[in-house]
């Protein structure tokens, strides 16, 4: 057994197939392929299971693909041992939903990019389910989700997940609205504009308790889009829910959006910034890191 070896399945497991991770790896196609087979000969097990459309991870090679994980973060550790943050190397791969890429994560990029300049992050946007889907199989380090106490309750079975905060429920209206100078804002003020609403879970699990308990809105639509939705709510077209990590927007600086609080005295929705990773997978310093400065940039937010 050798660690190119360990290397490579935790490659293929990320990247979905053998030929994404030979060119990751600038390694070929066939040297992995054969790493492979020697291992599982070596085994006794299959860990993938191939096909055209490419490598999936057994039962027996997730559990491989934990201790794999093991190894590989002990050796990274072993590496930066007495090293300076500044040299500290490795790879970082990262999903968040669109509402948190469009606020703080960013600059909390930013801040650890200029902290350990060496290390390489991959990062990408994605919806809630697709997050949960790739930190399952291992093809994620870390994934950032929005959620309510349902959604934390429930990643929390199947993966190690973790509220690094809890977001402000808030009410974005146009600064022409007529709900623009009001001090709180109730489901029945909201039920009375057309609203445009996130495509996802948690986004909808909200509003069918607010329909539930109020009565039926108007739908103008759904989207995921943050830039449509900002500019569609500045123009007055409809108006949406938001979190406090919006405050640093530029249409909300310069006032185009306001947000006001939202009170509902009956289904007092609680919200989650999650990060999830795999269950019983140790992670490596770099994630810990990475999760410690961006708590520290929320708080400073």
């Amino acid at each position: 057994m050798h660690f190119e070896q360990l290397e490579y399945i935790l490659e293929v497991a990320k990247r979905g197939t053998i030929s994404s991770a030979a060119e990751t790896l600038h390694v070929s196609h066939s040297a992995i392929s054969q790493a492979i087979s020697n291992l599982e000969s070596e085994l006794g097990i299959p860990i993938f299971k191939r096909s055209r459309a490419g490598s999936i991870c057994t039962e027996e090679g997730k559990t491989v693909l934990k201790l794999s994980y093991d190894i590989m973060n002990k050796i990274t550790e072993l590496k930066n041992v007495g090293q300076k943050a500044s040299l500290m190397k490795g790879n970082l791969s990262i999903s968040s939903s669109p509402i948190f890429f469009s606020t703080v994560l960013p600059e909390a990029l930013y801040a650890f990019k200029n902290e350990y300049p060496n290390i390489q992050i991959e990062i990408n946007e994605d919806s809630t389910e697709n997050i949960i889907a790739s930190i399952k199989n291992y093809q994620l380090d870390l994934g950032f989700i929005f959620g309510s106490d349902e959604t934390f309750k429930s990643v929390s079975q199947h993966l190690t997940s973790r509220s690094i905060y809890q977001p402000k429920l808030m009410v974005s209206v146009s600064k022409h609205s007529l709900l623009a100078n009001k001090e709180v804002i109730y489901p029945k003020d909201m039920l009375q504009y057309p609203l445009i609403i996130r495509n996802e879970k948690f986004a909808k699990e909200v509003w069918e308790k607010i329909f539930s308990s109020y009565g039926k809105g108007q739908v103008l639509f759904y989207s995921n889009n943050d830039d449509v939705i900002k500019n569609v709510i500045a123009n007055n077209l409809a108006i949406g829910f938001s979190t406090d990590l919006m405050k640093h927007d530029p249409l909300i600086k310069n006032g185009d959006i306001i947000m006001i609080p939202y009170v509902d005295n009956k289904n007092n929705p609680i919200l989650h910034l999650i990060c999830i990773q795999t269950k019983n997978k140790n992670p490596s310093i770099i994630e810990k890191e990475f999760i410690n400065s961006l708590i520290t940039k929320i708080n400073s937010f």
